[in-house]
């Protein structure tokens, strides 16, 4: 364990890794929330989360909207006694973190040691890397092209199209949300993970005057990063065409719950 003088900390020079989540953030991190625990904090824990987020949309025969999202971040929460605040910042320097954790702790009562305080670092354990021994790291890369989505989701689209009759609309989207996080915390508590969640789904519209039908239907996952060039529209189309029935019912909607059946990621 080091202990340094709180006007030290201004001549360290940390540098973390930029493009990913490793054991370089160790010393940062370990100094605030040694600085933290010296504040009088009970507990103390920082998450830091890189995203790569997409979503893709068809409708009938065109790709409506492709929206792609980077983003990263990080959230500190601070514990004194069964009180507890929770900020978020978009700045992963040792500042901008130092900064986050100050602002929790002021709302708290609490504030950051004297310069000339010692403020002992956190030992934190040895680096839990789930997304390297699980293989994880490869998801992002595996995962659909924005080629490969317009393809299955016009596909999709076009499939529904010769399978049933008196369309007015037909849609079908789909997203992918990536994430790399690293937690540290003041029990010692040093990981990372790699989550990732997918969902696909259609949506079919019919009218014959005034009768109307409509069916819907979504999956997800958050394990196989081919879940969407596995998806099976094919099948999903027959299911849709032995629900579908006739528009028989006058002014009457007769529809199919939306369905989600994927697994929520664990935490670390």
């Amino acid at each position: 364990m080091i202990a340094l003088l709180t006007q030290d900390l201004e001549t360290r020079d940390y540098r973390s890794t930029r493009d990913r989540f490793d054991d370089t953030w160790r010393d940062p991190l370990a100094t605030l929330l040694g600085l933290g625990r010296a504040a009088g904090a009970t507990f103390i824990e920082f998450f830091l989360e890189r995203k790569n987020y997409i979503s893709a949309l068809a409708e009938d025969d065109a790709i409506s909207s492709i929206s792609p999202a980077l983003s990263t971040g990080a959230g500190v929460r601070v514990f004194r006694g069964e009180t507890d605040c929770y900020v978020s910042t978009n700045d992963l320097s040792f500042n901008g973190l130092k900064a986050a954790m100050d602002k929790s702790l002021s709302t708290l009562g609490l504030t950051l040691p004297s310069a000339t305080s010692f403020a002992p670092e956190v030992n934190l354990e040895p680096l839990r890397d789930y997304g390297t021994s699980r293989n994880k790291n490869i998801w992002l890369g595996d995962t659909s092209s924005m080629r490969e989505m317009s393809d299955v989701l016009l596909g999709a689209n076009d499939s529904l199209k010769r399978q049933a009759s008196h369309v007015q609309s037909r849609r079908a989207a789909y997203f992918r949300d990536w994430q790399e996080v690293l937690v540290a915390a003041s029990d010692g508590t040093f990981a990372r993970d790699i989550r990732l969640t997918q969902s696909v789904g259609y949506s079919l519209l019919c009218a014959d005057g005034e009768n109307r039908s409509s069916i819907s239907q979504r999956i997800g996952d958050s394990s196989n990063p081919g879940f969407l060039r596995d998806w099976s529209y094919e099948k999903r189309r027959q299911t849709s065409r032995n629900r579908r029935g006739k528009c028989s019912t006058p002014t009457t909607w007769n529809r199919e719950p939306t369905r989600l059946s994927w697994r929520i990621p664990s935490v670390v």
